[in-house]
């Protein structure tokens, strides 16, 4: 019998991988970034496309593709440490507890007010 646990464990594991790829939402289009890239002006991520309807989307804003602690809204008004990047955004997109990632395309090289 210990064959028979073994396989009903892989069952079951194989359903749970299969749910977990019918909900996981996919990017068809990526997120874009709106907005002048100017210290003091104001950038907006856009959520892009997803597939699987997703419940719920976060963000993540990268300067010269490195996270920005605290900087997880879908605006961000840009500092003086912004000055010489580019930007750009991660969007996480989460299904029934299923997530996936998508980045934008940088923005131009911010510049100084």
């Amino acid at each position: 019998m210990p064959g028979q646990i073994q396989r009903t464990r892989g069952k079951a594991a194989y359903r749970r991988a299969a749910d977990a790829a019918g909900k996981k939402p996919v990017n068809t289009v990526r997120p874009a970034i709106t907005g002048t890239a100017t210290q003091g002006q104001t950038l907006t991520c856009s959520t892009g496309t997803w597939t699987n309807t997703p419940d719920a989307y976060a963000y993540q804003w990268l300067r010269a593709g490195v996270p920005i602690a605290g900087a997880t809204a879908s605006t961000r008004v840009l500092a003086a440490a912004d000055v010489g990047s580019a930007m750009s955004c991660t969007v996480t997109a989460t299904n029934e507890g299923v997530k996936n990632s998508a980045t934008s395309l940088p923005t131009a090289t911010v510049g100084a007010a």
